[in-house]
Parts: C-alpha cells; structure tokens; sequence
C-alpha cells in the first residue's frame, strides 16, 4: 500500500526557478526508500516539500499521503499532519537542536504537541526507544554535551514523539565517523520493523543507502533519473611519495587535557614533506583535538618540533611567522568562515595579517590553484556550495604558502562526487607546492584515496 505518493510535483521559488521538476515517487507503509543524488540536487528542497517547511514556493503536482493530497492544504491542516503523521529529522542535529534547553525540555516541548499531559516517564521511554542511556544523564543535558551520535538519536527520539506513520531522514548519518553511523542505521532499522515505520531516506553515499534501502530513486538536476544506485566513484590513489623528504613536523608526546579528561594521551608522529598523515578514529578519540592542539587554539604538553623549533612555546613575532607554516581547514567550513565578510576579505585576511607583500597577485593565483573564479569574490558564505565553501577554506590557508595543512574532515559533509574533486585537489596541490598533509578524517575510502602513512586512534 503506497503511503506517500508523490506525482509530478514541482517546487517554483519566488524567481519561479524550479529546483524540484515533476518529480513521481513513492513510499509503501514500512517501507524504507532513499533519495540519493549529489549536493544541490533537490533531495532535501524535496523532502522540506512534503511537510511545506519552505516559505515562499509555490508547489504544483500532487503529495498525496493516505490518500489525502497535501499540496492544496492551509497552513492549520498541514499542521496536523506534521509530527504527527509525518516526522522529520535534519541534517544537522547540533543546529536543530536548541543550544539553551535541556533534551528534557526540548523532548516534552515536542510531546507537548500530540499529548495533553506528557510526564518525564514519556520522555524516558522515547530515549529508551531510540538507546539513550542512562537516561537520566541525557535528558538532564544541553545538546553540545553530547557526542554526535547522541545528539542524531535525541532528534530521532523527538521525532517519534507523535507516533508517526513516516519518517523523513535528511542526511542523519553524513557527519557521523563509521561507527557511529552503523549504529544510527541499525537503530533505524530496528525502529522501522518494531513501529511498521516508513522511512524516506536522503543521502549521498552510496553504501549506506545499500545497507538500509528497500528501493531507491536517483535525483539529478531536480529530477529523478533513475531507480538503480549507481557504482561508488572510484576516488584514485595517494601522489607517489618523493624519493627525498626532509621531516618538517615531528610531534612529541603530546598530551591533551578538559579539565580532569585526559582526551589525548602521549601522541607522537613525525610528518615530511610532500606526505599525507592520515589519522582515524572514532567521534570523541581526540583527533580534532589533535589539530587544534597542533595550532596553538587549545593547550597541550609535549614537544611539536616545526622545521626543527618547538612550535608550542615559540613567542611574539617568531610565532606569528611560525603561523603562516602551518595552518589548518576547519571540519565545517560554514562556521569557520565569516559569514559577515565576503570572499575577498576571508581569503585576504590571513595575507594582511603577516603583511604579505604582493596580496592581489597572490589572490589571483590561488584562486586559479583551487579552481574558483573571481566573480564569487563579492559574495558571502551562505550564498557558495559545500565544494565552494571547502575551496574557499583552502585558498585562505594557501595563500600564506605553508608547509603543512591540517585538513578536519573536510570531505566528511560532501557529496560523493563534490568529495572526489577535492581529493583530486588536494592531491594536485601536495604536487604543486609539496605540501604536508594531516589528514583527520573518518571516512576510509577518502584516506586510502590520499593517506601515505595510517595512525589510528
């Protein structure tokens, strides 16, 4: 029986650009379907179609859900249906989640909206539907007091709150490492069979929907294409390592502490140049910590030996221009770059800062090394892709001309085929400029794409 029904709908903005294009689909009751396809293809302007989250779009076709057409419903209708019948869980939890309310809080707000008189007991029992234990720790938290795959299972657990026939999945498991993410999909699929849930499932990688998919549909252009996941891209290999290398970071015992937390403990690693340092592990192993460490943003002991100076107790100018060797790319890089400033001033700034001599020059040249035009030069943040976002982020880092590059998954939040292009950058990159890479990553195929040496942590 076909749950969600979806045919030839179209999504018009207010330009009348239509980044959804007559788009037939379906969902059977218990059923779990992906929606696979690359960065800006329309799955999730699709997905926010269905429960009429997008403001200014006008919809034509059909969204038919028990047998009851969603398109021409006002406002007070849809209403009814959303988070009651239909569900909905986002991208990224650490954003929709509220950073000033407990899970407690935020779990009986949503409760609050299908029950009269929901209790703690109610709230117990979703976080002991979707594994979260002990509950009382969890519910008692602020969302940035949980890892990652918490903060995904507190969003699933307010997402059943309203016993929902369909669950809609916008990318839940992208920026979780492996293990974590096997243990979303499992819960998933528990959930799926114990409630006869439906599941439309978005995302851009390829062997997760395998795991999890009954049936697939492949969006491209804001159009479905086809009903067969396609092969995973092949990624390539590592750059042949030069026959001589010269040492230019050699780590020490580095030991990294929160509070009375011991997160890193007596790390050690040397790194050369023209070689990528791949380090893996799970969510909370301490690998960012690592980077930040390494760039003086968190405290540590040990000894980080740069070009043969210990960079963690160099002081005043000799830092500043220590700096400039050795920079690092932010695992998000929406948050890391300004949103106020557009592209020219956060690609410029580092270059000012050291009083670089030559800046426009520079800038011109960089954005030829990463592929980016001057035209997006005038605009912000929010107005780029995730692939432009990471460019952007390369190019500010370059443009000081370092040594090394600590690079915090930077191909994580990407689309396969956006990540294949920034691996094949950063490879182009090590070549032209004989770069160091430490490579914090979680994701396997991206490091046996780039990785010479493995650390695991």
């Amino acid at each position: 029986m076909k749950l969600l029904d979806i045919k030839h709908l179209s999504v018009h903005l207010s330009n009348d650009f239509a980044p959804v294009r007559s788009v037939s689909c379906y969902v059977n009751a218990g059923e779990c379907v992906a929606l696979i396809g690359p960065s800006g293809c329309g799955k999730t302007t699709l997905a926010r179609a269905i429960l009429k989250l997008q403001a200014h779009t006008r919809l034509t076709g059909h969204i038919f859900f028990n047998g009851r057409d969603l398109v021409p419903m006002d406002e007070a209708d849809i209403h009814t249906i959303r988070g009651g019948e239909i569900a909905m869980i986002f991208q990224e939890p650490m954003t929709s989640l509220n950073p000033l309310q407990t899970i407690m809080t935020q779990i009986l707000e949503a409760l609050k909206l299908h029950n009269n008189t929901p209790t703690k007991h109610h709230v117990k029992e979703l976080l002991e539907l979707v594994d979260l234990t002990p509950t009382r720790r969890i519910s008692h938290s602020y969302p940035h007091q949980l890892s990652g795959g918490q903060r995904q299972r507190a969003m699933i657990a307010m997402a059943l709150a309203g016993r929902p026939k369909l669950l809609i999945a916008d990318e839940p498991t992208t920026a979780l490492d492996i293990q974590t993410q096997d243990q979303i999909l499992t819960l998933l699929k528990k959930l799926q069979r114990e409630l006869n849930l439906a599941i439309l499932f978005i995302s851009h990688d390829i062997e997760v929907v395998k795991s999890i998919a009954n049936r697939v549909y492949v969006m491209h252009h804001g159009a479905i294409i086809s009903t067969k996941a396609p092969a995973p891209l092949d990624l390539g290999h590592p750059n042949p390592l030069p026959t001589e290398t010269t040492p230019v970071l050699q780590v020490q015992n580095l030991n990294i502490k929160y509070g009375d937390l011991h997160v890193v403990k007596d790390f050690c690693c040397t790194l050369h140049a023209g070689e990528t340092l791949g380090l893996i592990g799970p969510s909370g192993s301490g690998k960012s910590s690592i980077g930040l460490a390494l760039t003086r943003l968190i405290d540590a002991t040990g000894k980080a030996l740069l070009n043969g100076k210990d960079f963690l107790t160099l002081k005043g100018a000799e830092l500043k221009q220590a700096r400039g060797q050795l920079q690092m790319v932010f695992q998000d890089p929406f948050s890391s770059l300004n949103p106020r400033w557009n592209i020219h001033d956060i690609i410029v700034e580092g270059a000012r800062i050291h009083h670089l001599d030559n800046i426009s020059e520079r800038l011109n040249e960089i954005l030829n090394q990463v592929h980016l035009s001057e035209d997006i030069l005038s605009r912000y943040p929010h107005e780029l892709s995730g692939g432009q976002r990471v460019r952007v982020a390369l190019a500010r880092a370059l443009i000081l001309k370092p040594q090394i590059l600590i690079l915090d998954e930077i191909t994580t939040a990407l689309d396969i085929h956006t990540q294949a292009q920034i691996i094949a950058l950063l490879r182009q990159l090590q070549l032209q400029h004989h770069l160091a890479y430490l490579f914090i990553t979680h994701d396997q195929r991206a490091l046996k794409a780039l990785a010479h040496k493995t650390i695991t942590l």
